[in-house]
């Protein structure tokens, strides 16, 4: 969609950025290489702390959104978040990678022609969440209520070259009691990997199988996102086609 107005964002840091660089940054991030910000300044506080050792910032801006391609992945549902974030990060192993790959080409949204993207922030911890949703732990549902339970946030992730040169920078915060803050997300993270321990522990011990969509159900079939009731579901005309198409063994006739 395209912007239509001044956006306040914010970007928590060690240092004091004024003039963000285009083409810096690491490709294997969850979106790419390009600048992370938010439109929630407590979240940046947080950021800000967690990523700062003595010193910690919130950097403030306003980009103009005029005429600038946003792409909000919230409106395409959770299946191509992941597709996005495994695309960039990669995924733990080769069969979870093999399984990966099929879920980029079948959900990845074209993400060329968007200046702006908007979607969850995932930091090294939560890649645990997209690693057992691969191996088929926990359902696509449930990837989707673990990030808002971790309370990670929305990013605006500034990534083109015009997006660059919209941003203004209207100053910067010092965080102070920087001990205060990151306790929540903290506690969160603790939380998520609790829950991820305990349900691969029932699937070992007692066979227990989640109820929903899984990862071997994204590739083995078509999911859909409807937008209006913000779910995802099987489409079962397409699915049976495809199945149709193989013998008992799984392989195409």
């Amino acid at each position: 969609m395209k912007g239509s107005q001044n956006m306040k964002i914010y970007h928590g840091s060690d240092h004091i950025i004024n003039k963000p660089m285009y083409g810096v940054g690491k490709e294997d991030n969850d979106y790419g290489s390009g600048f992370y910000t938010t439109e929630d300044i407590n979240k940046a506080n947080e950021w800000a702390a967690l990523n700062g050792n003595d010193s910690a910032y919130t950097n403030k801006y306003e980009i103009d959104t005029n005429n600038l391609n946003i792409l909000n992945l919230d409106e395409y549902g959770p299946l191509s978040w992941i597709a996005e974030i495994i695309s960039h990060r990669g995924c733990r192993g080769e069969a979870a990678q093999t399984l990966g790959n099929i879920i980029v080409d079948k959900y990845k949204v074209d993400t060329s022609n968007a200046d702006i993207i908007i979607g969850y922030r995932a930091d090294d911890s939560y890649i645990d969440i997209v690693d057992a949703f691969l191996r088929n732990q926990i359902s696509l549902d449930e990837v989707d209520n673990l990030f808002r339970k971790g309370n990670l946030g929305k990013q605006v992730f500034i990534k083109s070259k015009k997006a660059f040169n919209s941003l203004e920078f209207k100053g910067y915060d010092i965080i102070t009691n920087i001990q205060e803050f990151g306790k929540d997300e903290i506690q969160a993270r603790i939380d998520v990997s609790r829950f991820l321990n305990n349900r691969e522990t029932q699937i070992m011990l007692n066979g227990y199988t989640p109820y929903g969509i899984l990862a071997r159900d994204t590739i083995n079939n078509n999911c859909i996102y409807d937008k209006e009731y913000k779910y995802t579901y099987v489409d079962e005309s397409i699915s049976n086609s495809i199945n149709n198409d193989k013998d008992v063994d799984g392989y195409e006739r």
